[in-house]
């Protein structure tokens, strides 16, 4: 039997790794069955991702996802997330400040896109092992996404991990840019390799460091 709550294999009344309460349910009064919350992960028939109870072990965003537990602790690590001041919030304060006939966060608007179709651009990229199985640092990392209001773009789907595109959100440092993160199953740890893309500007004042330093660090521990 599996235990519901972290997936691992458990007997008795309650889980010896996680001290979770097994559900036991009385059949014919003689005997006695498991009810798991989480099925076994496969391919249905009609081609849907079903949910995993191994789901440390899972490279596949769609039944990652369908795990009960990754789902609430999303959710939980979104609610955390607080909205920082924007590029173009702070350059609206700016102009209030120091009035200079056409806002600013309108001429930020248009030099933007023009310096990005000339190339212009900043960016950071890193690359690191973690020590934990696929599953749980894709998970670590959904929940540091959700956290810093790095909303998900794209997801592409892999043999061996994902590729996430996110986000990385306008402050007063730069402009909305992107936040790309490679994650891999590999040998006894899982492969991360992550870049920062912001067009337009030749210069983040650090923020794509600040970004990249703390995903990394994020990805080395548990979630609550």
């Amino acid at each position: 039997m599996y235990c519901s709550e972290c997936g691992q294999k458990a007997s008795g009344k309650f889980c010896s790794h996680c001290g979770h309460r097994l559900q036991i349910e009385a059949a014919n009064n003689t005997q006695t069955s498991i009810r798991l919350l989480d099925e076994s992960s496969r391919h249905g028939s009609d081609g849907v991702v079903e949910p995993t109870t191994d789901w440390e072990q899972e490279v596949r965003y769609e039944a990652l996802l369908n795990v009960t537990r990754v789902r609430e602790t999303i959710n939980r690590h979104a609610s955390m997330s607080r909205t920082p001041l924007s590029g173009e919030e702070f350059l609206k304060l700016c102009d209030k400040v120091m009035p200079m006939g056409v806002p600013l966060d309108k001429v930020a608007s248009l030099v933007q896109p023009l310096y990005a179709r000339l190339g212009i651009q900043t960016g950071k990229q890193r690359a690191g092992q973690v020590r934990a199985p696929v599953g749980r640092v894709m998970m670590r990392m959904l929940c540091s996404l959700a956290r810093n209001g790095q909303t998900l773009r794209l997801v592409t789907q892999a043999d061996d991990g994902c590729c996430f595109e996110a986000v990385l959100p306008s402050d007063m440092f730069a402009l909305e840019g992107n936040l790309i993160v490679g994650v891999r199953r590999a040998e006894g740890v899982t492969e991360i390799t992550a870049a920062t893309k912001i067009p337009g500007q030749l210069f983040d004042w650090g923020k794509s460091n600040r970004c990249l330093e703390t995903l990394f660090a994020d990805l080395e521990r548990d979630v609550a």
